[in-house]
């Protein structure tokens, strides 16, 4: 590890999940889930270090075969950001953070460079979002934002928000892509936070520092990244992997 770093990509990495269990140790595609995600924050040209905030021995190792430094974090943290920050306890000079989380083998390199190049610009919290499909407004899986004239998170939801009538073309909210940037003091004083009340009821990290007077700029991108929640997004991803030729 190198403690000089300081912009740093933490990828919070735990093996439980409910809907498809054990799912960043799947290795269908030759490798592990977890390994894809690490290989792509690997390529962000503005990170100094990448580190996994991992749970286990298991993905631990998973982590140091990518080559990445990993930290045991308790398993009982309530976020991947609460992890992230019990991971730069290590480094005492990293300024900017960026929390990937562990599930999107997809993230874009430049998409990071985007959020480091936001914090070092001022921004206190940064995150991104894309345009939201139709359809999914009203998919809970789809976390949506809506954001002020300044491009700052208003509100993240769950729920179809905000509320329009059918035949309405009103601009609608956003969807939310799961990176955050945080510059070191706002980390630590989100991670000092207890859980919020809409926070616990939405069961979104984001919105204990809204709840708490925290500034999210929200970034905007051309495209979603398909995280992997469920068998089938597993099984779409793999479909997009390059075929393997046998040995």
């Amino acid at each position: 590890m190198n403690p000089a770093a300081e912009s740093v990509v933490v990828v919070p990495a735990r093996r439980a999940s409910t809907r498809l269990p054990q799912k960043l140790l799947l290795a269908e595609s030759g490798r592990p889930l977890l390994a894809h995600t690490l290989e792509r924050c690997l390529q962000a040209t503005a990170a100094d270090l990448v580190v996994a905030a991992v749970d286990g021995p298991e993905l631990a190792a998973v982590a140091r075969s990518a080559g990445v430094t990993a930290v045991l974090t308790d398993p009982d943290l309530p976020s991947g950001s609460d992890r992230a920050w019990a991971a730069v306890q290590q480094l005492p000079a990293a300024r900017w953070i960026v929390n990937v989380q562990a599930d999107e083998p997809e993230i874009e390199a430049a998409a990071i460079d985007s959020v480091f190049r936001s914090l070092k610009e001022g921004a206190e919290i940064a995150t991104l979002c894309t345009a939201l499909e139709p359809s999914r407004l009203h998919d809970p899986a789809a976390v949506k934002v809506v954001l002020d004239r300044h491009g700052r998170a208003l509100y993240f939801s769950r729920a179809g928000i905000p509320h329009a009538p059918a035949d309405s073309s009103a601009v609608t909210a956003r969807l939310h892509l799961g990176v955050y940037g945080f510059r070191r003091r706002a980390l630590a004083r989100f991670a000092a936070l207890a859980p919020s009340p809409l926070e616990q009821i939405e069961k979104l990290e984001q919105l204990r520092m809204l709840e708490n007077g925290m500034t999210v700029q929200v970034l905007e991108w051309p495209h979603a990244f398909p995280g992997i929640d469920t068998r089938s997004d597993y099984d779409a991803f793999l479909a997009r992997q390059p075929s393997q030729t046998p040995q």
